[in-house]
């Protein structure tokens, strides 16, 4: 079945990835500048394969390249590999925050350019809260700890801001400050009050990230370790690669973390005139409001998010069905591969939208048709759900708004 809708704007095809051919070999590219890309495809459906396009573009292009495993996969065929592929033939520098291997790990410090208020996000995202008044003083006791530390010029990483996160430490060096006059008595005062009041909090704030930073995934972070825009800039690529199956928490505590973090890098790169493409896989595991402001906010910075999921569901139940819609309402393109589940092969559908054909009826007569009938318009599916859910390894459509396009695909291969 050729699917095809009307064509507002053609593609320069030097200026995209090539992502599949229709059945009559025509290929089908998505422009480099494409507003958001959305990926459904359940396990198996090709969806790694469609990535890796995306990908191996990119590292041959010189398009900035950011990707988050959420998945974790380090196999044949993962993106970890097909990455490391693609950076050592194209000749691009890669860093890998791996962890599965924190040993080998490129090192990571997201807060060595954060403002405070970013950096005590990224800190407070880093683990789960079941109670809103203790989040809330936590997270007040920590941009105090980071705004004194800030002043005292000490660089901030995820092992230093939980090392003066200690009363004690955070004692000390407030009464240090003020000594050196660096800040007034009043301040110091406040710092100590706060300490007092909330001493309980800290400690127990403390012992709750200590936990993560003296474990092995604790290698990871490092004040000397990439900020992601400096990395960007250099040309390098940033590959995350999460272990959702073996530290659940931690591996959404560092989502969270590494997309607040994009966010600081893409505030500075309004106006530039570099393309770069966030490759999102899983993002379910790793949803929080930060993602759908990342997606809100990005583009103006020459940034298209490729987000991936396995099925809808994924996202409706990470996050909720209003952060499924505002992921797919900032989305201008869409890859549909099978859908297992009915509900979500339906709302897949629905995404790719319906089209208006001519329904005729004929009246029966001792099982002969009869000259009398009835002709009306109806909208029916451009792909129903049940194609969709017969959908072989590799089949998808491609919609686009950006250029008014819809095409059956089979997925490229690049390697």
């Amino acid at each position: 079945m050729e699917v095809s809708c009307h064509i507002k704007n053609a593609v320069d095809k030097n200026n995209a990835t090539l992502i599949g051919h229709t059945r009559l070999k025509k290929p089908i590219y998505c422009p480099n500048n494409a507003k958001h890309i959305f990926i459904s495809g359940t396990t198996g459906a090709g969806k790694g394969v469609l990535l890796s396009n995306f990908i191996k573009n990119a590292v041959k292009n010189n398009i900035g390249l950011l990707i988050i495993d959420g998945k974790g996969d380090t196999d044949k065929g993962s993106l970890l590999q097909i990455t490391k592929m693609s950076g050592e033939k194209y000749n691009r520098p890669l860093y890998v925050v791996n962890m599965n291997d924190p040993e080998n790990s490129a090192r990571f410090n997201p807060l060595r350019s954060a403002t405070q208020t970013v950096a005590k996000d990224m800190i407070i995202n880093m683990s789960e809260w079941t109670e809103q008044h203790y989040k809330m003083n936590t997270e007040r006791y920590i941009q105090r700890v980071i705004k004194t530390m800030n002043i005292a010029q000490i660089l901030l990483s995820f092992h230093s801001v939980i090392e003066y996160m200690s009363p004690d430490n955070f004692e000390m060096l407030s009464a240090r400050l003020q000594k050196e006059e660096l800040i007034s008595k009043e301040e110091h005062i406040k710092n100590l009050e706060l300490i007092k009041t909330s001493a309980d909090i800290a400690k127990q704030a403390e012992a709750r990230f200590a936990t993560i930073a003296e474990s092995e995934i604790g290698q990871i972070f490092s004040a000397d370790g990439l900020d992601i825009y400096t990395a960007l800039e250099s040309g390098a690529v940033v590959l995350f690669v999460l272990n959702p199956m073996l530290m659940p928490e931690t591996s959404v505590g560092l989502g969270k973390m590494v997309i607040i973090s994009i966010k600081q890098a893409i505030s500075q790169m309004f106006g530039s005139e570099k393309r770069t493409f966030i490759i999102l896989d899983e993002l379910n595991a790793y949803a929080s409001p930060a993602l759908v402001n990342l997606y809100n906010k990005s583009r103006s910075a020459g940034v298209t998010c490729i987000g991936a999921v396995q099925s809808m569901s994924d996202l409706d139940n990470a996050a909720g069905i209003a952060f499924r819609n505002q992921i797919l309402e900032n989305s201008n393109n869409y890859v549909i591969m099978r859908q297992n589940a009915p509900d979500d092969a339906e709302l897949c559908a629905k995404i790719l939208g319906t089209t208006e054909k001519m329904q005729l009826t004929y009246q029966i007569s001792q099982l002969k048709e009869t000259e009398l009938g009835t002709a009306k318009r109806v909208r029916e599916f451009i792909i129903h759900p049940d194609e969709i859910k017969s959908f072989d390894v590799g089949e998808g459509v491609f919609l686009s708004r950006d250029t008014g396009k819809c095409d059956k695909i089979k997925i490229y291969k690049p390697f």
